[in-house]
């Protein structure tokens, strides 16, 4: 509850010290993440780089692989999201300080959203995962749609959100503004949801129907399991911020700051830890890898000329 020598824009009396601290800890992501994605990058790069050189890929060739910019460009929501999140506590602590309007106002808009990102990311990662495994027909959306449906409905329920939590900060404005952010919060759990149906799905495909690309090597399962994971953490909080904004200002949710942290700070700081401290062992660069090494015995074993064995390629590892 509100101290009274507390005068800013919280309902509870916030704790300086746990704003502080997960300052730090999403600084210390944001760096580990850039390190970590640049440093496998560059050993990716130099794979395809070697793969060209032995004239590997050609311009027609059946090979499946992403460009090492591609992959790594995959992961830029992801960094992005936790950013947000490193922002949105520094100005949480300048709020707690100086309780300025617009601070406020920012640092609620980053937390909000900066899940969204994370999201973005692990769709991209999970469409990337199925290509490179010739699976994509077990997609409940198909590949070809399944990327800009997603990212098309999960940047309107960001927009929602960011209008609405901007629009709710001003006591003229609040309940428009909490309905925005309502209807951006239902918005993205909808495709979350779908995301997580397709991610189960394909996990049951992978145990009935795996390609050769899954037989021949490993590490897939685990890779889907991180993806599924961090989907499932961003379903719970999203559904925890719904219920907060349903029940206003006045809800227990809304005046313990206790429930941040749990429900959204501490989840959200579990996602990203959990894909950096698996990074090494099972990232997409990984997961290429493993790919291109089961295609390329194949491809190397036949006689036809690559730009005329496309559809047989394709067929021999479904």
């Amino acid at each position: 509850m509100v101290d009274q020598r507390y005068k800013g824009f919280y309902a509870y009396n916030p704790d300086q010290a746990a704003a502080i601290a997960f300052a730090v800890l999403f600084g210390i992501l944001t760096l580990s993440s850039c390190v970590q994605i640049v440093k496998v990058a560059c050993v990716s790069k130099k794979r395809i780089y070697a793969w060209k050189s032995a004239e590997l890929l050609e311009e027609n060739s059946a090979l499946r692989y992403f460009s090492a910019t591609k992959l790594r460009w995959t992961y830029f929501p992801f960094i992005l999201g936790i950013v947000l999140e490193f922002l949105g506590y520094v100005l949480r602590v300048v709020t707690i300080n100086r309780p300025v309007i617009s601070t406020f106002i920012a640092q609620s808009v980053f937390v909000l959203i900066a899940p969204s990102l994370y999201s973005a990311s692990i769709f991209m990662l999970f469409s990337r995962m199925v290509y490179l495994m010739f699976m994509e027909r077990y997609m409940v959306i198909s590949i070809k749609y399944s990327t800009l449906t997603f990212l098309v409905g999960d940047m309107i329920g960001r927009i929602l959100q960011a209008t609405g939590g901007g629009l709710s900060s001003s006591s003229g404005s609040r309940n428009t503004g909490r309905i925005l952010v309502i209807v951006g919060l239902f918005i993205q759990i909808f495709f979350y949801g779908v995301l997580m149906f397709s991610q189960i799905f394909f996990h049951y495909k992978m145990k009935t129907a795996p390609s050769k690309i899954l037989r021949n090597t490993n590490g897939w399962y685990q890779f889907n399991y991180i993806l599924l994971s961090g989907n499932i953490l961003i379903i719970a909080r999203s559904v925890v911020r719904v219920i907060e904004f349903i029940m206003g200002l006045q809800s227990y949710i809304s005046q313990h700051e206790w429930c941040l942290y749990v429900f959204d700070t501490a989840p959200m700081f579990l996602l990203p830890s959990v894909f950096l401290i698996c990074f090494h062992s099972r990232s997409v660069f990984k997961m290429q890898e493993k790919s291109v090494g089961a295609q390329l015995p194949r491809i190397l074993d036949t006689n036809i000329p690559l730009s005329e064995n496309q559809a047989a390629i394709n067929l021999s590892y479904e």
